[in-house]
C-alpha cells in the first residue's frame, strides 16, 4: 500500500515589514471632521429694522450729496471799488492804561457779483477793520438781497477811536505813514440763504478786502474825497 501524505492548507505569504515596524499591521482610522457647525443666529426684528432705517439714511445721504456736486453754487465775486480814509491818527500812549488811541473816519465800497443763477439773501451782515491785525472799527450792514446774474453794493463806514494795545502798531504805523500807505483790512461776515433747486440753503460767508489807503493830508480830516481801488476781494462761502 502505498504511503498517503495528507496535504496540508497552503499559508499565504506574509508582507515584508519595514525594518523599522516590529507590531501588527495598524487598521485605517476614520476620517474626523470636527463638530458639525453652529446654526446661524436669527436676527430680530429691531436688528432688522435698524438695518432699513441704516440704509435709507446712507441712500439719502448719499443723493443729497449728488445734487449737491451738480447744482453746487458759484462763489460770489466781491471788490472794493474806492475808499475815503479821511482821518487816521494815532497819538503815541494815548489810550487806557498807556495804549495807543488811534483815531479814525474810513469809508469802504464794496461791490458784490452774483453768478449764479437764484439770488442770495443776506439775512445778517457786519463789517470789521483792522490795522497791523489789530481791530479798530465795527459797522452793522442793513440786510439785502443780491439777485441772480446781478450787481449790488454795500457801504462800510468806521468813524471813531480805538486803543490799540500791541506794540508793533506803533512801528508799523509810522513806516507806513513814511511810506505814504496804510494798509487796512476789512472783513464783512454775513449769514446768508439761497434755494437751489428744491434745497434751502442756509451758510455762512466771510468777504477779505486787503486796502491800501493813501496817507491823509494833514489838516484834512473831513476830507470826503474816494480813492478808486479796484481791489479784488477774498469770498469764502
Amino acid at each position: 500500500m502505498a504511503a498517503y501524505e495528507k496535504q496540508q492548507p497552503q499559508q499565504q505569504p506574509q508582507p515584508q515589514l519595514n525594518a523599522a515596524y516590529y507590531g501588527p499591521p495598524i487598521p485605517p482610522q476614520p476620517a474626523y471632521y470636527g463638530p458639525p457647525p453652529a446654526a446661524p443666529r436669527r436676527r430680530g426684528p429691531r436688528c432688522f429694522l435698524f438695518m432699513v432705517v441704516a440704509l435709507v439714511v446712507i441712500a439719502l445721504g448719499t443723493a443729497s450729496l449728488v445734487l449737491w456736486l451738480i447744482f453746487r453754487p458759484d462763489t460770489p465775486k466781491a471788490y472794493a471799488d474806492s475808499a475815503a480814509l479821511s482821518r487816521f491818527d494815532l497819538g503815541a500812549g494815548s489810550g487806557i492804561n498807556g495804549g495807543d488811541l488811534l483815531q479814525y473816519n474810513l469809508t469802504v465800497n464794496i461791490r458784490l457779483r452774483n453768478p449764479n443763477r437764484f439770488g442770495i439773501h443776506y439775512d445778517y451782515a457786519e463789517a470789521h477793520a483792522s490795522y497791523d491785525d489789530d481791530r479798530f472799527g465795527f459797522h452793522a450792514v442793513q440786510p439785502f438781497y443780491l439777485d441772480s446774474k446781478s450787481d449790488g453794493r454795500i457801504t462800510t463806514t468806521f468813524s471813531g477811536s480805538s486803543v490799540m494795545t500791541d506794540d508793533d502798531v506803533r512801528r508799523t504805523y509810522r513806516r507806513e505813514r513814511t511810506d505814504g500807505f496804510f494798509y487796512v483790512k476789512v472783513k464783512v461776515y454775513s449769514d446768508l440763504r439761497f434755494k437751489v433747486r428744491v434745497f434751502n440753503v442756509h451758510d455762512k460767508s466771510k468777504i477779505t478786502c486787503v486796502l491800501r489807503l493813501p496817507v491823509p493830508a494833514a489838516g484834512d480830516a473831513n476830507s470826503t474825497a474816494m480813492t478808486t481801488l479796484g481791489t479784488r476781494c477774498d469770498v469764502d462761502f
